[in-house]
């Protein structure tokens, strides 16, 4: 090798490492804001009479499209695209299912609800499929309105049948075309939605259990 062909290619080497360090440099620099991060709180409630049950919340099926942490919106064409900069504190199917337990903590009187990941046995279990929840531009003009439809199911773990299917559908419109008056309507719809498969699922077992006591 000449000295010429050896001093070129180191060279090359020190403008590659320097090359690399700007990309790299580049890609993990950024002047953007971190996103907006929004949490659904489940509303207080006066809680049913006591049930003596417990119940499991599985992990929601969430249908295409609204399934990650971004807030989902829909267009008069049917497309579906997400709001800039902003998200859920966690993928909706891990978002709703703890708003689900903290709703039936807040209302339900059933003896205790456990998230899908708990090792604790329980005999009933409920499911949670997420079909729309979305902020919807299409029926007029102005804020938005929310879709929340939640089919839910609840099932005896002993028997392996299906003992109730609740379909809840709710629709709340945001005062103001801004994120907090948007998302203050989904935790709106999702309330009322999830209002319903409560009150459902507590009559429901509370059946299921007078209908065990009997002789």
């Amino acid at each position: 090798m000449t000295r010429a062909v050896a001093a070129r290619r180191v060279l090359w080497c020190i403008a590659g490492a320097i090359g690399l360090g700007a990309c790299s440099h580049s890609l993990l620099r950024s002047d953007r804001p971190p996103p907006t991060v929004y949490a659904l709180a489940p509303h207080p409630g006066t809680p049913a009479p006591r049930i003596a049950a417990d119940l499991k919340v599985l992990a929601p099926i969430v249908a295409p499209g609204i399934g990650s942490a971004r807030i989902a919106a829909s267009f008069p064409d049917r497309r579906l695209d997400h709001f800039a900069r902003v998200r859920w504190s966690a993928p909706l199917a891990e978002a709703i299912e703890q708003l689900a337990i903290g709703e039936f903590r807040a209302r339900s009187g059933l003896r205790a609800m456990v998230p899908d990941r708990s090792v604790d046995p329980t005999r009933y279990w409920l499911e949670i499929e997420v079909v729309a929840f979305q902020a919807d531009y299409s029926r007029h003009g102005g804020p938005p309105t929310v879709d929340a439809h939640f089919v839910a199911r609840v099932g005896d773990a002993a028997t392996g049948r299906v003992i109730a299917r609740v379909d809840a559908v709710a629709r709340r419109r945001a005062v103001a075309n801004r994120m907090t008056s948007i998302v203050a309507a989904f935790e709106s719809a999702a309330d009322a939605a999830l209002d319903r498969i409560v009150a459902t699922t507590d009559a429901r077992l509370a059946r299921a259990l007078t209908a065990r006591r009997r002789p």
